[in-house]
């Protein structure tokens, strides 16, 4: 009786930076259930045999979650995608899920995880890190910014006063106060630059523009400076604008 050899998944490594590809193809290629591919998509062979799971940084992942791009290439019409990144925003994680990637992994974990991460999702079972797993389950704990909470936290983190923030959304200075009031009291912050930072590394106003020079800098500087006693300053005199 003959034994038959179960069909090995054929791995896609899609990375923009060229040493950890190399050394992911290495690393997978260690492992006989996985027929590892290093290639560009546009180098992809219209004959080449289909690609089951496609491991990429975020940006290529997000690209390759989009179906009409996936569809120009005959080898990636249906694989898996599984991110590879170092970005471990919360939002970031989110739109990533909801747009349709199926594993995600951060750099700088265990080899064991990348091949427990890599065989599930050939296997058809999405797939979080421990790490993204935890940020995610904890962010179902935070309540949710309303829409118009969001608009004052972004201007808020572009550096805009309270009245500033009243004249852009035309809402009176006394809706701002409560919609800052609000927004801290959800971030768990107690100053508006703690609330910035917290929404700045949980990723939770979209990036419109460039930083613009704002009491927050300021606050950064003088701490960072060791005169935190002006930095307190500052932040008070930002919150009473």
């Amino acid at each position: 009786m003959s034994h038959i050899a179960p069909r090995r998944s054929n791995v896609l490594v899609i990375h923009d930076d060229p040493l950890l590809r190399v050394g992911l193809v290495a690393a997978l290629r260690q492992h006989a259930a996985f027929e590892v591919v290093i290639d560009s998509v546009d180098g992809l062979r219209p004959c080449g045999p289909p690609i089951d799971v496609v491991i990429a940084d975020y940006h290529s992942a997000m690209r390759l979650a989009d179906e009409a791009v996936r569809g120009a290439h005959r080898p990636l019409t249906a694989p898996r995608i599984l991110a590879l990144t170092s970005n471990d925003r919360e939002a970031d994680i989110r739109h990533a899920i909801e747009a349709g990637v199926h594993g995600y992994l951060l750099l700088g974990g265990p080899l064991e995880e990348l091949i427990e991460g890599v065989t599930k999702v050939a296997n058809g079972v999405r797939f979080l890190c421990r790490t993204v797993a935890q940020r995610m389950a904890d962010s179902l704990t935070h309540a949710s910014l309303t829409s118009r909470e969001t608009e004052v936290l972004r201007l808020l983190m572009t550096g805009n006063s309270n009245k500033a923030i009243a004249r852009h959304l035309e809402i009176a200075v006394g809706t701002v106060k409560s919609h800052m009031k609000a927004i801290m009291t959800k971030l768990g912050a107690t100053t508006r630059t703690q609330a910035a930072g917290i929404a700045a590394s949980r990723g939770l106003v979209e990036e419109r523009g460039h930083w613009l020079p704002s009491p927050f800098a300021t606050h950064a500087l003088l701490e960072s400076s060791g005169n935190l006693a002006r930095a307190v300053v500052v932040d008070r005199v930002a919150a009473r604008l």
